[in-house]
């Protein structure tokens, strides 16, 4: 999948290049025509991450990041771009920086501007690539639940997500439909201290313990429970570090 990379140069003029893995004889030039599409439908799917963005009244910045960090992943899984069959071992890396460098300077395919689009992704990055990776792939991780089911799951923190989502043996959607299950059947206040970003990842923690991502204990992970057995042990390993919490 030949991606265009875009740049601003001191001038503030934009350039781009096509980065790929495919073979060329000439340069990576002879592949523009395929990158100059995937670069139209990369358009198409930031308008659309934009839509879903619009759609939702957030009360608080913080909830605000969370639905664009989801929108952005519902609207990248709707697009089928992680699809395609252009898409070949080792380019998914230049996706994402083709997905950020549209972000950061706002630039269409026709050369026009969308400034909207800096509000999908974090504007201050000390390293843009590792920053690019982990805002698409945890976007995608987020929308594998509803907005609605994924904002009560994580208190709309992104600071909770992440939480979890660093964790690989715990990123199952069996374990945040658990997680949800869970906190349905907690009082309004208790769940609210629950969720603080001070508070969250004593439980993370906890299940991280669990369900270690190698090492002992490694070989039985969430995803390989049925849902009901899963909730019980859930259940069962959060239960005594909500009371230290809610009691201290």
């Amino acid at each position: 999948m030949p991606v265009l990379l875009w740049s601003e140069s001191d001038s503030g003029s934009h350039d781009d290049r096509v980065r790929t893995t495919r073979r060329y004889r000439f340069g990576e030039e002879e592949h523009r025509a395929i990158a100059e599409d995937l670069d139209r439908e990369i358009d198409d799917m930031l308008d659309n991450a934009l839509e879903l963005v619009i759609s939702v009244e957030a009360e608080s910045q913080a909830e605000l990041a969370f639905v664009r960090r989801w929108s952005l992943g519902r609207a990248l899984s709707i697009s089928h771009l992680l699809k395609s069959t252009n898409l070949e071992p080792g380019e998914q890396k230049f996706l994402w920086q083709a997905l950020g460098a549209k972000c950061r300077l706002g630039i269409r395919n026709s050369g026009l501007t969308n400034s909207s689009w800096q509000e999908l992704i974090p504007a201050r990055e000390s390293d843009p690539e590792r920053i690019e990776r982990d805002v698409f792939a945890r976007g995608l991780w987020l929308q594998d639940q509803e907005l609605k089911d994924a904002q009560f799951t994580f208190g709309s923190s992104l600071t909770n997500a992440r939480e979890i989502h660093t964790r690989s043996a715990l990123r199952s959607l069996k374990l945040r439909i658990s997680l949800q299950g869970w906190l349905q059947n907690i009082d309004a206040q208790s769940r609210c201290r629950l969720l603080d970003f001070k508070e969250f990842p004593h439980l993370a923690k906890a299940l991280a313990k669990r369900w270690p991502g190698r090492g002992p204990g490694a070989a039985k992970q969430p995803v390989h429970y049925p849902q009901d057995e899963l909730d019980e042990e859930v259940q069962r390993v959060l239960e005594p570090i909500a009371r230290s919490i809610l009691t201290d």
